[in-house]
């Protein structure tokens, strides 16, 4: 019976010191971490305050960079793109479509217990000659597009393609942390 006043009492005490470290921490803190959103969080600034903080600069720099690349067509110009855009996806589309089913086919013919080569080869073929007339009807496109727009509008539309080619070649790390997906330890083995 000692033994179990003696037990009960230890973790009464040991609640309360809990309880009371908790609470004696500073309201600012929060529990938050140091990051863009943990700023600025108290009673004063409300919970969320860091977010949205980070969300409205987030939001500018994307203002900020589509007036930079933005191509200022006229209302002209934009009907030609536009028609053009259409008639385009009018062609590829089909095309799209059937490279899907081919690679369909291909992961079908190779899943089979007994593969057979020929018809493996035939089906890549296929699919090498319906990427190349994809990728002509692209290049023809972008062709027929900068022939409506200004020489100007040419160079922005060039930057523009640099800048997202530039941020493909970076996986799209953009605006995360260069240690997103690091390993802790250097030399494991």
């Amino acid at each position: 019976m000692k033994n179990y006043r003696i037990k009960s009492a230890g973790v009464f005490l040991l609640a309360a010191m809990m309880f009371t470290g908790l609470n004696a921490q500073s309201p600012r803190q929060g529990g938050r971490g140091l990051g863009p959103c943990g700023q600025g969080y108290g009673p004063e600034f409300g919970p969320n305050q860091g977010f949205r903080q980070y969300g409205q600069e987030f939001g500018q720099r994307q203002q900020r960079m589509a007036q930079n690349f933005s191509l200022d067509l006229s209302e002209e110009q934009q009907e030609e793109m536009q028609s053009l855009r259409s008639d385009h996806y009018k062609i590829i589309k089909p095309l799209r479509n059937k490279t899907v089913e081919l690679k369909a086919r291909e992961r079908t013919l190779l899943s089979e217990e007994n593969v057979d080569l020929k018809a493996v080869n035939k089906v890549i073929d296929e699919q090498t000659d319906l990427m190349n007339k994809i990728r002509k009807l692209q290049v023809e496109h972008n062709v027929n597009a900068k022939s409506i727009l200004t020489d100007e509008q040419v160079i922005k539309l060039e930057q523009r393609r640099v800048f997202a080619k530039q941020r493909r070649a970076k996986g799209n790390n953009f605006n995360r942390s260069p240690y997103k997906g690091r390993p802790y330890h250097k030399n494991l083995g």
